[in-house]
């Protein structure tokens, strides 16, 4: 073994020439302050090769201000001046010099530092090894130390070949390790750590500190380039994926509105086809009707010649019988009595046609206008009102009344035309025609109202299907400007983060437990249903986007929920409450709910709701803030709380679907009733002027019948016999001959009707019919591809000819049809646009948003499906395989290696351990993989890592998400405050400290044990300490191989305490001692005087400090029993 045996110390603080003869345990000892410390810290700078002062008197204070400078002068304290007073000044020389002895070979070495101190302050410091015994001169030469270049002559003049100056202090170092036994690095630091033992609170830093080889961090930087390439990568990959995601949400929306578009286009061509083949009819008809006049004028001709003969033969018959009766008296009176009376009875057939006509005319008017004012009473009263705007009411409100209005007059009128038409007055007529003007003014103004209503509730209709459509497929009919805000404030969300950020609505996120709680909970929570979540750290930023959309729909129907405060509130349920009731999976939706219904008691009825003083039933009779009420049913009449959307809901929505449609068909119907009446004539002045004129000739009748009489009673006073017979005969042929001329009449005006008729189908109508049919074909087939007429159009139209529906049916039928295509086109288009616009903003394109085909979003998508994503998942994989292959072969590999050193290490520990007891107790150091860091540890000690072999796939796929998880937190983001914490984690993870658990463990004789780090707070200092003291023992003696054979144990046995005894009793620093000594180690221990009567009789020698005004010195100590 090499034992120190001398120390010298030459102008070091208050020793100015000191030496010191070493047994084998010393005990240095003096008063507080007399210099222990500062002669420990003098062998420090030896032991250690160390001049920066860091280590200075640590025992004492762990921030002590001594420094080497101050060592060396002498400093005794500040001056006035603002600088020190120093015992030396000038130009000196100061040494350090240990001895020691080398049993196994029986050398000596000297190891030692020279420093040169000059007037300006300045120092130089050399270190030097002297294989030799101390020189006799002691390095004092006339009573003055040497200087370095002195003592570099002396030892060339009497050590040549014996001594070595040492450049720096890291040579000096190397060489130290060598000479006292090829010791390793971690020499140095158990030294530090054993002359300023101090109390240990932390087992794990005491044992990679005290006990095991310091192991620095990993140089993980090489590695962080390939997981941050990789990581970069797939960044850009999770963005293009982005980009994949939101261009195949346009074209989703695109082929939907490509199918809302080709519907629209085939309902069009429907419709314009339905037109053509309505012409196609109307040309058909005139054709028939056309050859149908051919052959009745050929008829009419035949006719006309037929009766010319019969009327030839009439004529000649009436003439003969005319000269027979003109040479008869009594035939010329009658005659002209005949003559008058033939006049007056015209006139009277006249004035009764007359009568029956003014009678028909306003029959027909009343019997009109009865009809549809009593419909519109019937039907218009029937409507609900409250679907009506203002005007509408209004309007509503003067057809009925201008309805009973006219009704009225009618009966006014029927009333006289029962009576005696004479009565008939133009006052009557003309407040009757006043009524008319009134209820057809005020029934245009309503059926205008109803066709904006019909209007409103077509589009209701459409959005009420697509509502359907959404709920068959898993969503919920929300507020159109609800689902635009959060679509549109998700994808501007996602577009600055680079990556998808979830926004949802508060209903989609909970379930409710019991269904009977349905009612109340969706009607108490009301509006607040549809408030949005998004994750904490995007609180700010999305609310900032959420007040721009608010406004841009004008919709304020919802909110931002903090979700990061309500959780740290820590909002709890009270038991018995509604929030019970709420299932959820989301963290901040649970604390939402615990918030808003974590205090209303569910109660059965409504006297445990008062009770409760904030209380609902399933009924949803709520009581709070001391007042009884009910929920509006209509806030839950649509049910919207769900993960899932149920059957009910669809069913729900197509009965409030199907409902809606009945109102729609109800107006429709209506207008049907409503709009032949604004078609009604009403009696205009001129007709009102013309009656009464008609009804003063009609009071003519009496007088003319009275005349009438009088004709027949002058008749009745000539024989009339012969005349009769004559008359009668000439009547009959007269009459033959007027049928016969009123019958050519008839046909020659027919012909001529038919003759401008045929002019007109010929000339007009069927040229025009004609240019219109060969406009619409063509303009059918410009429009419309001929694959699309043949394969799709004409063969869907046909098919509606077939069910027996004709062109005028299938235009009414298609014309609403096609309305709601276009309005969901358009819709949806908008929505295509829109997305469209968010995407060319957000990656700064030039491509056209309002373009009808999606041919370069679709190019987009192809290039990044097909070429650009598989190229970067290439790299991904390849960086990925580069990054795990270094993190296994470099990193796990130093991490595994470190911890394997340790192990090893702490169990070869345990050995020298098992061979010493402390009193009673034995001591045993435990690693363990760390629990929090398990799935790391058992990832670098997996034997898949001592395979020998190139396919690392095994190893990568068991631990695929460890390591991923790994990179994500040692790898730099680029932002502040994340890369503060990956540098936290850099440290955290490169120590492979991290990944065990270090403890010690205490086992008594009767082998009970106790782990040091569940006691190390609880007992008394000295008892927590010693198992650590032990420990530094140990330590000490692995590292000096203190029991390996021959050459391999001859090493230093050197440790210094100081002040580490000061707290122990008299046993336990009996029991230390004794360790020491059986250990083989030689200790220098430093302790006040008090301890003089415990630790001197157990020792090899006492050294005492003595300190004067301006020089201390070291005296040995003699006790009592050796003096005598």
């Amino acid at each position: 073994m090499k034992l120190l045996k001398t120390v010298k110390i030459i102008n070091w603080h208050y020793f100015w020439n000191q030496t010191l003869n070493i047994e084998q345990i010393v005990f240095l000892t003096g008063v507080n302050a007399s210099g222990k410390s500062t002669l420990i810290d003098a062998m420090q700078v030896v032991l250690l090769g160390d001049t920066s002062g860091r280590h200075f008197n640590k025992a004492a204070a762990e921030k002590s201000n001594r420094t080497l400078r101050g060592y060396l002068r002498g400093e005794l304290g500040d001056s006035l001046e603002g600088g020190f007073h120093y015992l030396r000044n000038g130009r000196f020389t100061s040494y350090i010099v240990l001895e020691f002895y080398d049993d196994v070979n029986d050398d000596h070495f000297n190891l030692g530092i020279v420093f040169d101190v000059f007037d300006d302050g300045g120092i130089d410091h050399r270190f030097f090894l002297l294989d030799a015994k101390m020189p006799e001169n002691e390095f004092i030469v006339d009573s003055v130390p040497l200087e370095y270049k002195d003592l570099n002559l002396f030892f060339q003049e009497h050590y040549p070949n014996k001594f070595k100056f040492f450049d720096t202090n890291r040579q000096y170092q190397d060489a130290l390790k060598r000479k006292l036994g090829n010791l390793k690095d971690k020499y140095f630091s158990l030294l530090k750590k054993a002359v300023s033992f101090s109390p240990i609170t932390d087992i794990t830093t005491f044992i990679t500190e005290y006990v095991t080889e310091a192991q620095g961090n990993i140089d993980i930087a090489p590695m962080q380039e390939n997981i941050l390439q990789y990581k970069k990568l797939e960044d850009e990959a999770a963005l293009m994926r982005f980009k994949v995601e939101r261009l195949n949400e346009i074209a989703k929306n695109y082929e939907v509105y490509k199918g809302h578009k080709d519907q629209l286009t085939l309902f069009e061509y429907v419709l314009e086809k339905a037109t053509l083949q309505n012409d196609l009819n109307r040309l058909a008809t005139y054709d028939n009707q056309y050859l149908g006049y051919q052959k009745r004028l050929t008829d009419i001709e035949s006719e006309l010649a037929d009766l010319d003969v019969d009327l030839a033969e009439l004529n000649k018959r009436r003439v003969k019988l005319i000269q027979d009766s003109s040479s008869n008296d009594t035939y010329r009176i009658t005659d002209e009595i005949n003559e008058h009376k033939k006049v007056a009875e015209e006139k009277i057939k006249s004035l009764k046609f007359l009568n029956m006509q003014v009678r028909n005319d306003l029959e027909n008017y009343v019997l009109t206008f009865d009809k549809l004012a009593n419909e519109v009473l019937e039907k218009v009263s029937e409507m609900d009102e409250k679907r009506l705007k203002k005007d509408g009411l209004y309007a509503r409100e003067e057809l009925l009344e201008s309805a009973s209005a006219i009704i009225k007059e009618n009966h006014k009128i029927t009333a006289v035309l029962n009576k005696d038409i004479n009565d008939l007055s133009e006052t009557m007529l003309s407040d009757w025609r006043n009524a008319q003007a009134k209820f057809k003014q005020h029934l245009g103004a309503f059926t205008l109202s109803l066709g904006r209503l019909i209007n409103d509730y077509q589009v209701n209709e459409a959005i009420l299907k697509q509502q359907e459509l959404d709920l068959r497929g898993g969503g919920k009919p929300y507020e159109y400007s609800l689902v635009q805000i959060r679509n549109e404030l998700q994808n501007k969300l996602s577009a600055k983060y680079g990556h998808k950020v979830e926004v949802s609505i508060f209903s989609d996120l909970i379930d409710i437990r019991d269904a009977k709680w349905t009612n109340a909970i969706e009607g108490y929570l009301g509006g607040q249903r549809f408030h949005l979540f998004v994750e904490g750290q995007y609180f700010l930023d999305a609310y900032e986007l959420l007040k721009g959309l608010l406004q841009q729909y004008n919709f304020y129907g919802t909110n931002l929920v903090d979700v990061d405060a309500i959780i740290e509130r820590r909002f709890s349920a009270m038991p018995n409450s509604v929030a019970e009731e709420i299932l959820t999976d989301h963290v901040g939706a649970r604390a939402y709910a615990d918030f808003l219904l974590g205090r209303l008691q569910k109660c059965q009825t409504i006297q445990e709701a008062r009770n409760s003083g904030n209380g609902i039933t399933p009924d949803t009779d709520l009581y709070r803030n001391f007042t009884f009420g009910r929920i509006n049913p209509r806030l839950y009449q649509q049910k919207y709380i769900g993960r899932r959307v149920e059957e009910a809901d669809v069913n729900a929505k197509k009965a409030e679907l199907a409902a809606h449609a009945e109102t729609l068909r109800t107006y429709q119907e209506l207008l049907q009733v409503l709009l032949p009446g604004n078609d009604v004539e009403i009696v205009n002045t001129n007709e009102i002027a013309a009656l009464g004129s008609q009804v003063k000739r009609i009071q003519e009748l009496p007088s003319l019948e009275e005349s009438i009489a009088f004709y027949d009673e002058e008749l009745g006073r000539h024989d009339l016999t012969l005349i009769e017979g004559i008359h009668r005969r000439i009547g009959l042929v007269e009459s033959d001959i007027k049928g016969i001329e009123d019958q050519k009449s008839s046909l020659v005006e027919e012909r001529g009707k038919i003759s401008t008729n045929m002019q007109i189908l010929k000339n007009e109508r069927m040229p025009e019919t004609k240019a219109i049919i060969k406009e619409r074909q063509s303009k059918l087939d410009e429009n419309y591809d001929a694959f699309f007429i043949n394969d799709v159009a004409e063969p869907f139209f046909q098919n509606l000819i077939a069910e027996g529906k004709n062109p005028l049916d299938i235009n009414a039928e298609y014309r609403q049809a096609f309305s709601n295509a276009l309005y969901l086109s358009n819709s949806v288009f908008n929505q295509v646009k829109k997305l469209r616009k968010e995407y060319v903003v957000d990656y700064r394109l030039t491509y056209d948003v309002e373009s009808l085909h999606n041919d370069d979003f679709q190019m987009e998508l192809n290039d990044l499906l097909d070429v650009k994503l598989p190229e970067y998942e290439e790299k991904i994989n390849d960086a990925y395989r580069k990054a795990v292959k270094q993190f296994k072969d470099d990193f796990i590999s130093k991490l595994r290696n470190a911890i394997e050193t340790v192990e090893d290490q702490i169990a070869e520990l345990n050995e020298a351990l098992s061979m010493s007891t402390f009193g009673e107790d034995s001591y045993q150091f435990t690693v363990k993989p760390s629990t929090v860091y398990r799935q790391y540890y058992d990832m670098i000690k997996d034997d898949l890592l001592l395979k020998v072999t190139d396919d690392d796939s095994e190893f990568f796929h068991k631990y695929d998400d460890v390591m991923k998880d790994l990179f994500a937190q040692i790898v730099l983001a680029g932002d502040g405050d994340k890369n503060a914490a990956v540098l936290a984690n850099v440290e955290k993870f490169t120590d492979y400290r991290n990944y065990l658990d270090f403890d010690l463990i205490v086992r008594n004789k009767d082998g009970q044990e106790q782990r040091l780090s569940r006691v190390l707070m609880k007992k008394s200092g000295g008892e927590t300490q010693t198992p650590f003291y032990i420990s530094v023992l140990a330590s000490f003696a692995y590292l000096y191989r203190v029991n390996e054979p021959g050459e391999l144990s001859n090493s230093a046995r050197l440790i210094i305490f100081d002040e580490a005894f000061s707290k122990m009793d008299s046993g336990r620093i009996k029991e230390s001692i004794r360790l020491l000594r059986r250990f083989g180690l030689q200790a220098i221990i430093s302790a006040p005087s008090d301890k003089v009567a415990d630790i001197s009789p157990l020792v090899d020698e006492t050294l005492v400090v003595l300190r004067g005004k301006n020089h201390s010195t070291v005296q040995l100590f003699a006790r009592e029993e050796d003096l005598t």
